[in-house]
């Protein structure tokens, strides 16, 4: 959960007002579980993935000349059909493995931000 419960006490604390991406944002995630803004990192992950290469698959597939002398084998070309099922093997391992990873690790990121506040609640104390 977000430490503020307003968009002015958000504002105050960063000293501006909010940007446009800031609002939405706040007003997306102000009711939600930290568990929840937690997992959109692996959507983003997976838009990324999805999103990057994209550029270099068209050029590819349009068969852009000016890729050849960045290729290590020039006059080898990658069928369309390769390059979709190397995406789905990357969506799998995502899938399999990046996925499981991501949603069982903030248990400990919680227990570890946990531990390291109390820390530093004991050492003021003393």
């Amino acid at each position: 959960m977000l430490p503020f419960r307003n968009l002015e006490g958000a504002a105050a604390s960063l000293g501006r007002p909010l940007a446009p991406a800031e609002t939405l944002w706040f007003r997306y995630s102000v009711t939600m579980p930290d568990f929840h803004i937690y997992a959109h990192s692996f959507f983003l992950l997976l838009c990324l993935f999805s999103l990057c290469p994209l550029p270099l698959v068209l050029m590819e597939a349009m068969g852009v000349s000016v890729l050849r002398r960045f290729k290590k084998q020039p006059n080898v070309r990658v069928p369309f059909s390769r390059v979709v099922q190397c995406y789905r093997d990357v969506v799998a391992v995502l899938l399999l493995v990046v996925a499981p990873l991501q949603l069982t690790s903030y248990p400990l990121l919680k227990v570890r931000r946990a531990a390291t506040t109390t820390t530093t609640a004991t050492a003021a104390i003393c």
